[in-house]
């Protein structure tokens, strides 16, 4: 017995998941949101579609911000911008990144900020890595509004109702139909439904102890962080820098010239 056999799936949602990830030039990269309040199910179902695309064998490479415990497929855990691109250049063939909370990176309230901007242009630039993408968040008022361009977004998925999770509504951003959805089942990934599901534009580089305070200043100048977040007056930091290359390249001296 295949996974779709085994959750049960309605031929009418079979049919729809197979059409969305296959039809057109896009096929290779398509971008959809789930919306739906608090306990409709909306995390749950994203993984199921992952679930439905690996049984079928469209889509092989997976990763989330979700926390996951259990699946019966690989799924790479990635939490920030950085790891998610590299992650895209590395894998050949279609991937799919499923990012939980979408809302709390892609922000209305904060709108064209660094993380949307950063984000909007790896969209535009998505089909090159193959790379689909699902967003979950609750309702269109906690994400950006150019996130939901007919340019970019292929379609949303709604949950509507939180007593009910097997219902879904379907409408699709290229083609302008509506589709209800029933007896859409629970997926069997295992994953914290109380995880924050946090994603960031850099990866967290945890700081090492260094005995000596410039060197730990200097290595988290090193990483990206700039003067005023290392709390460093500029002419301080380049004596630092120069006292730290000087000592370093005095173990790299091979020969020493003399004057004649």
């Amino acid at each position: 017995m295949t996974l779709t056999q085994s959750l049960n799936l309605s031929p009418k949602f079979l049919n729809l998941i197979t059409y969305l990830w296959r039809r057109g030039v896009s096929k290779d990269s398509v971008f959809f949101i789930i919306f739906g309040r608090r306990g409709t199910g909306k995390t749950d179902f994203s993984l199921l579609l992952c679930e439905i695309l690996y049984s079928l064998g469209i889509i092989q490479h997976f990763a989330t911000n979700i926390k996951i415990y259990d699946s019966p497929f690989p799924i790479e855990h990635i939490n920030n911008l950085e790891d998610l691109t590299l992650w895209a250049e590395t894998h050949s063939g279609r991937k799919m990144f499923v990012l939980d909370e979408a809302g709390r990176s892609m922000a209305r309230r904060t709108p064209m900020s660094k993380m949307n901007v950063e984000i909007l242009k790896k969209l535009q630039i998505i089909r090159k890595y193959k790379l689909s993408l699902q967003f979950v968040t609750p309702n269109e008022a906690y994400i950006d509004s150019a996130t939901l361009s007919s340019d970019i977004l292929d379609g949303v998925f709604l949950k509507p109702n939180f007593k009910n999770q097997k219902i879904l509504l379907y409408v699709d951003k290229l083609e302008g139909f509506r589709l209800n959805i029933n007896r859409i089942p629970p997926t069997s990934i295992k994953f914290d439904t109380w995880d924050s599901a946090d994603f960031t534009l850099k990866r967290n580089i945890i700081n090492p102890l260094f005995s000596d305070q410039e060197h730990a200043l200097l290595w988290r100048w090193a990483n990206g962080e700039t003067l005023k977040e290392i709390d460093v007056h500029p002419e301080a930091f380049r004596r630092m820098n120069r006292k730290f290359l000087k000592e370093h390249l005095k173990n790299h001296i091979t020969l020493h010239k003399t004057k004649s």
